[in-house]
């Protein structure tokens, strides 16, 4: 088995949605099994996934199986997790690691800006120009 880059374990959050699929893959497997294996019971190499997934299509061009890591980083960090949780969920030994994360994020203003265009459209939506009734 491959151990992470920092040759240490680490616990890695698992969304509520996710638990029922987890429960199937770990069907039949003691606690130190891998969980996502080949049909054979062995290591699951990343080769296999992409191919299996057609990631050129299924991602795009450009797109690295490691950027599903980047964006799980953004969208803890957007949803508010405090940037220490994610240093250690990611491995990094340093936060300044972490941290280059945040930029994706965008500032204050970007945020409020966003809100704003994504809001319902009623009477505070866009202005409606009217003519004037001329007799």
């Amino acid at each position: 088995m491959k151990s992470t880059k920092g040759r240490r374990s680490r616990l890695v959050p698992l969304a509520d949605r996710a638990l029922d699929i987890v429960a199937d893959l770990s069907q039949g497997k003691s606690s130190v099994d891998l969980l996502c294996t080949t049909d054979q019971g062995t290591t699951l190499h990343r080769s296999a996934v992409v191919r299996s997934l057609d990631w050129e299509n299924t991602a795009g061009g450009g797109r690295r199986t490691h950027d599903l890591r980047h964006t799980a980083a953004c969208l803890w960090l957007a949803r508010g997790v405090d940037p220490g949780t994610v240093q250690a969920w990611l491995g990094h030994e340093s936060i300044a690691t972490t941290n280059r994360y945040l930029h994706f994020l965008g500032t204050e203003a970007h945020r409020a800006g966003l809100e704003r265009l994504n809001r319902p459209r009623g009477n505070g939506g866009a202005m409606k120009t009217q003519k004037a009734d001329n007799p």
